[in-house]
């Protein structure tokens, strides 16, 4: 019996298709792989019996990936699309499958117990690049205020369901080969853990650390808390779709069939194009044809929306500006729109005295408008507004004002207008909750009225959504489910959404 078998997967790396071969091997089938863009075929000759046993095989040993997608059975196969090459490149991360985790329990004789008790001793323990900890307030706030990200490896799958409200995808996602970091929500506000409830979460990622979760799983501990300088893969997932937030080593080297060059980190292959938007489009192929960018980042400067027109260079239509990182400076614009905001900034700092105090921390454009609107909230940082967006149950939001303004012919979105409209609820002692989740409700507003207006002005059915501001979920659910009713979103897939 013969037959085709399509794995739809959205990366050009090997390490997936070898595990099929390994497992065509041992299965001792008449069966071969093939890798193409966007797809693996498995090509299979045999009795009826040992197909069934094979993919039953398959079924119980091939790790779950973050870039698989659909898998089904096919008539027939276009033999003129070309097949990617394996250029042998060594992944820069661990492949675990069920067998190769038994062997290393099997074979442990590691002794973390002196750890164990610092641990217990609400000591911070070294162990390779990680600085470990058991939930406690105090060390987590004092890592936060040294800006250190604080995250949580669980180390006992089996416990996820218990500690965590999570969805099959997001399980999945954590289970993948590549092990990301994804954004989860506790059942239950732990403070030791976070403030907000959510905190960024993985499972176990190596040898060591797999020796690491039999020695605390022994001690019933089944989850730790961490904080490392090295960068991590994060991803999060979206109906059906698993999506990089950031990741500069994890996935590396890659090969780029178009250009026939290996980068080894995301920033270099960033970097290699004069912004991600113009990367997205060789990533999907589409530079002839018309679109539209939309790039917004809480990590770097150059925040935009631009436009491709068949034929013509690359356009900035939207100006997010660049404003300097100076509290005094920016309410010195907003006094300087009338007579009114003159009297809102003065009342603001009468009534809030702390408003002198504010130092703004970030010379990126984007974040430096959110994080002056987090401060004047006296909200300690802009991941706290956020998550406070998201805890929140609200499904009506106040109108936050955000509109251009055009200064030498160029459109630039007026922040003045959007810190102006946070003041002035504030003043009138609307609660910060209310205030963070509709700054990102109009946030997402203004992303889809627009790009309305550009994608009619322009003829453009692709759109391209790129930038971190896309992982917060409550922006991108909003400008999916709205865009994606007439239009074509286009994210990166087999690269991060933002630079580094």
């Amino acid at each position: 019996m013969k037959l085709i078998y399509k794995i739809e997967y959205n990366s050009t790396s090997f390490y997936f298709k070898r595990l099929i071969d390994d497992l065509i091997n041992s299965s001792n089938i008449n069966a071969n792989t093939k890798q193409y863009f966007g797809f693996i075929l498995i090509f299979i000759d045999d009795e009826l019996e040992n197909i069934e046993k094979f993919f039953l095989n398959l079924e119980r040993n091939l790790p779950y990936s973050m870039f698989l997608k659909k898998s089904y059975i096919i008539e027939d196969f276009n033999e003129d699309i070309k097949e990617l090459e394996d250029k042998n490149l060594k992944e820069n991360f661990e492949i675990f499958t069920n067998i190769r985790v038994k062997d290393i329990l099997q074979n442990s004789n590691f002794d973390f117990l002196n750890q164990i008790v610092n641990l217990n001793k609400s000591l911070v323990v070294k162990f390779e690049d990680l600085e470990l900890f058991l939930p406690n307030k105090d060390l987590k706030e004092n890592f936060e205020k040294e800006n250190y990200e604080v995250k949580l490896i669980v180390t006992n799958s089996q416990i996820l369901t218990d500690l965590f409200i999570i969805e099959e995808s997001k399980i999945n996602l954590l289970c993948s080969i590549e092990r990301p970091l994804v954004k989860l929500k506790l059942k239950d506000i732990n403070e030791n853990i976070s403030n907000s409830g959510y905190i960024f979460t993985r499972l176990v990622n190596s040898s060591k650390e797999v020796e690491l979760s039999k020695a605390l799983k022994e001690q019933n501990i089944n989850y730790i808390l961490y904080i490392t300088k090295k960068d991590e893969l994060k991803a999060f997932s979206f109906e059906g779709l698993n999506l990089i937030i950031s990741d500069d080593k994890t996935l590396y080297p890659k090969y780029d069939y178009r250009r026939n060059i290996i980068f080894n980190s995301s920033s270099e292959y960033l970097n290699s194009f004069s912004n991600i938007y113009n990367a997205v489009l060789h990533e999907h192929n589409l530079l002839d044809i018309n679109s539209i960018g939309v790039y917004f980042s809480l990590n770097s400067k150059n925040s935009f929306v631009d436009i491709k027109v068949l034929n013509e260079e690359e356009k900035r239509v939207i100006y997010i500006p660049d404003i300097a990182s100076n509290m005094n400076q920016i309410l010195e614009d907003i006094s300087s729109l009338d007579e009114n905001c003159r009297r809102l900034v003065d009342n603001f700092s009468k009534k809030y005295p702390y408003t002198k105090d504010i130092k703004l921390t970030n010379n990126n454009g984007f974040s430096t408008i959110i994080e002056a609107i987090v401060k004047l909230l006296n909200i300690q940082s802009i991941k706290d507004f956020e998550e406070l967006a998201l805890n929140s149950e609200y499904t009506n939001a106040l109108q936050v004002d955000m509109k251009l303004i055009k200064i030498d012919n160029k459109n630039y979105l007026d922040y003045r207008k959007i810190i102006q409209s946070i003041m002035s609820y504030k003043m009138a002692d609307v609660d910060n909750e209310t205030l963070s989740f509709s700054f990102y409700e109009f946030l997402a507003e203004f992303i889809i009225d627009y790009l309305r207006e550009i994608a009619r002005k322009t003829n453009s059915k692709d759109i391209v959504l790129c930038g971190d501001i896309f992982s917060n979920r409550q922006v991108f659910h909003k400008v999916y489910k709205e865009l994606n009713k007439k239009y074509n979103l286009i994210l990166p897939t087999e690269y991060a959404m933002d630079y580094i």
